[in-house]
């Protein structure tokens, strides 16, 4: 077994991303199974994470205090659209001679600084990937192909759903679209606004319900500004009104366009529910068309009219979200993760 080391960064208070909850299962499903592991991150450690016995550390000065003499096989980090903490994470695996290992959760279009995370990824041990579209654009950036290992994604859920507890509190009583994820550009929400009128002539009592953070000043105006009832900002949500908004919505929809596996989209599925998704390198991969969810192209049309089509033939809704829920079922659970990237971690060791 190995002493694994985790360094992430984090969004902010409530604004928990996909890579960070990537980066918390994958550390106790690791220490599940054995190794010795703790996490240095300016990240809070989520509710559900409050019972792990192992350290969540800020500074290297804690990790040393906490765990005197403790040196890591293994250190893994996250997500290079928050590139300061992989650099880090990469001194620190210099500095203890461990190996180092990388799990970049976000696509190359949105890395800030494209020549670290180019040279971050040559420089690791194994780098974990979710698709094969992301393993290209990582050998394309220079890191080895033999030291790509991919991983499933899984849904980060806890508890019961309460659906109708949901409705009742923020009045939906008829069909209800939910976007949840960071509200910048490459996100689509802008999309779905603008897609939401041409929904209501089929549709007029639709509901589209953002869960989220604000990302960039245009999201915080853009909802400042609707003053449409059925427009529903629920802002920053946490994890059991997530788990609700998701079992008590008809459709998930996230346009999308750079993305890499939206963590969300096991989520619906898990709650069996259908996504629509915009189309980015990948995606069908990710979203299986026609079967567990419909890939549109970015114009709020696009959106609107697939859309329009699940909301009108309940049965296929009910067919694609079983169909995702059946495929959660079977491929995605965070014991095949940390298994993954367990076996990454002995092939880095070659």
């Amino acid at each position: 077994m190995s002493g694994v080391l985790s360094v992430f960064g984090g969004y902010g208070p409530g604004a928990t991303s996909g890579a960070e909850r990537m980066a918390w299962r994958t550390t106790a499903g690791l220490a599940r199974r054995g190794h010795t592991v703790a996490a240095m991150t300016d990240a809070v450690r989520p509710a559900a994470m409050a019972g792990e016995p192992w350290p969540v550390l800020g500074t290297e000065a804690e990790l040393l205090a906490a765990l005197p003499g403790w040196r890591p096989d293994v250190v893994h980090a996250y997500d290079l659209a928050l590139p300061g903490p992989v650099r880090l994470a990469r001194e620190l695996a210099d500095r203890y001679g461990a190996r180092f290992v990388l799990t970049p959760a976000s696509t190359t279009d949105i890395w800030p600084d494209k020549a670290l995370g180019a040279e971050l990824c040559a420089a690791a041990r194994a780098v974990f990937t979710l698709t094969e579209a992301e393993s290209a654009a990582i050998r394309a950036v220079g890191a080895p192909g033999a030291r790509l290992f991919r991983l499933p994604q899984a849904p980060d859920l806890e508890g019961g759903a309460h659906a109708g507890e949901f409705r009742r509190r923020h009045r939906v009583d008829g069909p209800m679209v939910l976007f949840l994820g960071r509200r910048v550009a490459t996100k689509g929400y802008r999309t779905l606004l603008d897609a939401a009128p041409l929904v209501w002539h089929a549709f007029p009592d639709t509901v589209f319900a953002f869960g989220g953070p604000d990302g960039e000043p245009e999201a915080t105006a853009a909802f400042s500004a609707s003053r449409d009832g059925r427009i529903l900002n629920l802002g920053m949500i946490d994890d059991r009104a997530k788990h609700d908004a998701l079992a008590a919505c008809d459709v998930l929809a996230l346009p999308t366009r750079a993305d890499v596996f939206p963590l969300v989209f096991a989520e619906a599925w898990s709650c069996g529910r259908p996504v629509v998704s915009g189309s980015f390198a990948g995606v069908s991969e990710v979203v299986r068309h026609g079967v567990d969810g419909l890939v549109v192209g970015d114009r709020p049309p696009d959106v609107a009219d697939a859309l329009t089509r699940l909301l009108g033939d309940e049965r296929l809704r009910t067919s694609m979200g079983a169909a995702g829920r059946r495929r959660v079922e079977r491929e995605m659970s965070w014991e095949h993760v940390a298994r993954a990237v367990e076996a990454g971690f002995d092939r880095s060791a070659d």
